[in-house]
């Protein structure tokens, strides 16, 4: 291929401008893609939501391989920059989200607040016998009823948080009837007499997306991503909740 190439992308698609490409010996291909790209998205010619053509079509306008093409958007998806649905296509992630940390503060009115349309979907909501890491973190007996919750919150319509709840039984005997009207843990804490809460410990660490983590918030597996575990507590000391989250690395910024 020629330094020399330029491409105009067609009329049709989405605004990709004219990328003429660099000797190799100045960059790969591939990383020019990404870096045109990624240019594209970060001042707004690419907007968020929108959807890339597809991977043949785009491959012809760039006048590279596919092999080529895809080691493009795959560094973009890792980076948080895009997200590739199965069967549907590769789209334009959303800006970073703004999340408040604070004590009692919902996940729903932060990112309200924020100006994001929020969507929680439960995956999985079930009684069951606490196992050691739950009896420890929730300071009960091994074996003990808790209730396990899983779901995964999007803002905008795109997955951001895939999180697992366990919650003592006995404390909220009424879980399921009370979460079951607007899909709100903090509601049942209120309907159980508990006010206000406070996180009593919050630990963050880093990883890669495992399988199931990618299918859930429709990344690309090994995706660079951070994980929570927190416990939070009422008024009265007892240990109410222990969640463990995974998020995008780019798709929330944490506000203390």
């Amino acid at each position: 291929m020629s330094s020399n190439v330029s491409r105009r992308i067609a009329a049709d698609a989405p605004d990709f401008g004219e990328l003429v490409f660099r000797p190799r010996s100045d960059a790969p291909i591939w990383q020019q893609i990404h870096d045109h790209v990624l240019a594209l998205i970060e001042d707004g010619r690419l907007r968020p939501g929108s959807q890339l053509p597809g991977e043949v079509h785009l491959a012809e306008m760039f006048g590279v391989t596919r092999i080529t093409l895809r080691q493009a958007l795959l560094q973009l998806q890792q980076e948080g920059h895009l997200t590739s649905r199965k069967g549907v296509g590769v789209f334009v992630r959303s800006p970073p989200s703004a999340l408040s940390v604070r004590d009692g503060s919902r996940f729903f009115d932060s990112l309200r607040a924020d100006g994001k349309l929020v969507e929680t979907r439960t995956l999985h909501l079930e009684e069951e016998k606490a196992d050691a890491a739950a009896a420890a973190q929730l300071h009960l007996p091994v074996g003990a009823p808790v209730i396990r919750l899983r779901r995964v919150r999007a803002a905008d319509g795109q997955p951001i948080h895939a999180s697992t709840k366990i919650l003592p039984a006995k404390l909220l005997p009424d879980f399921a009837a009370v979460y079951a009207r607007r899909q709100s843990v903090t509601d049942v804490f209120v309907a159980h007499g508990i006010g206000k809460y406070r996180r009593i410990e919050t630990r963050i660490s880093g990883g890669f997306a495992t399988p199931e983590e990618a299918s859930q918030l429709e990344l690309t597996p090994s995706t660079p991503v951070f994980r929570t575990s927190a416990v939070n507590g009422d008024a009265a000391g007892n240990r109410i909740e222990w969640g463990t989250g995974c998020w995008l690395l780019t798709s929330v910024d944490f506000v203390f």
